[in-house]
């Protein structure tokens, strides 16, 4: 199926409403997830929508959180995220680290409490394109291998950086401290193909290929990804007195629940912004012109492959696969929600 995205936009919100959000929360959501299938981060778009409608279901996510900033000190705010869906309370933080940036020269916001976060690039594209450097990352309980185990010790922990510039206007990294990311193996297993050979362990701890055993994602750059994952819980969790890790190790815990952590600077307290982005243009122009490894290949920026699938789609409409449109088929008819026209 293709369906154009402001078709899957509108769909998604009115799920969202149907589901218990309220009309801003269901805008943000939806813009959220589609933002990651215009890009074609189809892991971190509307296939979770199954998923969070459950969470909604069983009280894990919050449709009426009352987001609120309970702490911090300066530059820093501290955000209580009430079970919020992850989109609403992520978008809340990085607006108010925008903020403290505008008067301190960065904001730094810490996010306790609140659900999945879909894709963390989109709130720091929030930071860049307000003339700001955006850094996003996200900690969560232990699903990832952590080096020199075959158990799940740390979480497939996303980091995200963006900055204004570059030949599209903003340069951004955006990526998982595991080979796979959760959501890369649910694409896979909805697109019916393998994931790639030393991605993911099975429950047993095997390696496997099958998204349907895929249980433990291993980390990215062995040492390198697990010891990322590790420190971006001790920035956030550990900084909000809120730990994720230890106590699901220790058996304390269980259940979904995600702390964040958005940092927003403000390039013109540093150097003159235009400059900056003139600078940063000039640096992505050299880069491109490298000689590149294999003829007839290109040398990319971070980003700029999603801002192409961006331009490319919203020409063609969003590919949902089979299985992720009869999934939200059902949800649509339990929620009494038209389905999106789609060719």
């Amino acid at each position: 199926m293709s369906v154009a995205a402001e078709e899957l936009e509108a769909f998604s919100r009115r799920i969202f409403e149907r589901a218990g959000l309220s009309a801003e929360h269901a805008c943000i959501q939806a813009k959220v997830l589609v933002w990651a299938n215009l890009r074609g981060i189809d892991s971190h778009g509307v296939l979770r929508i199954p998923r969070y409608l459950e969470w909604l279901r069983e009280g894990r996510m919050n449709p009426a959180p009352d987001i609120s900033i309970i702490g911090g000190a300066g530059a820093v705010v501290l955000v209580d995220g009430d079970r919020a869906p992850g989109a609403v309370a992520m978008a809340f933080a990085m607006n108010r680290a925008i903020e403290q940036a505008r008067a301190a020269g960065v904001g730094w916001a810490l996010v306790g409490r609140t659900t999945h976060s879909g894709p963390v690039g989109y709130y720091t594209e929030l930071a860049a394109r307000a003339d700001m450097a955006g850094i996003a990352i996200m900690a969560s309980r232990p699903n990832m291998a952590y080096f020199g185990s075959k158990a799940a010790g740390v979480a497939t922990n996303p980091i995200a950086i963006a900055v204004p510039g570059g030949p599209e206007g903003c340069v951004m990294l955006d990526m998982a401290s595991s080979e796979l990311a959760i959501g890369k193996i649910k694409d896979a297993l909805a697109r019916g193909v393998p994931i790639p050979e030393g991605g993911a362990l099975t429950k047993d701890g095997s390696p496997t290929t099958d998204p349907a055993r895929a249980a433990i994602p291993m980390p990215l750059g062995g040492p390198k990804g697990s010891g990322l994952s590790l420190m971006f819980e001790a920035l956030t969790s550990l900084m909000l007195g809120h730990p994720l890790l230890e106590p699901a190790l220790a058996g304390r815990e269980r259940g979904h629940s995600q702390n964040g952590l958005v940092v927003a600077v403000h390039i013109a307290a540093l150097t003159d912004a235009a400059q900056y982005r003139k600078r940063m243009t000039a640096l992505g122009r050299a880069l491109k012109a490298l000689p590149p490894l294999e003829d007839g290949t290109e040398i990319l920026l971070p980003g700029e492959p999603q801002t192409r699938r961006l331009e490319q789609r919203r020409r063609t409409g969003i590919p949902v696969p089979d299985t992720t449109w009869r999934q939200l088929s059902a949800a649509a008819e339990t929620l009494a929600v038209t389905m999106p026209a789609a060719t």
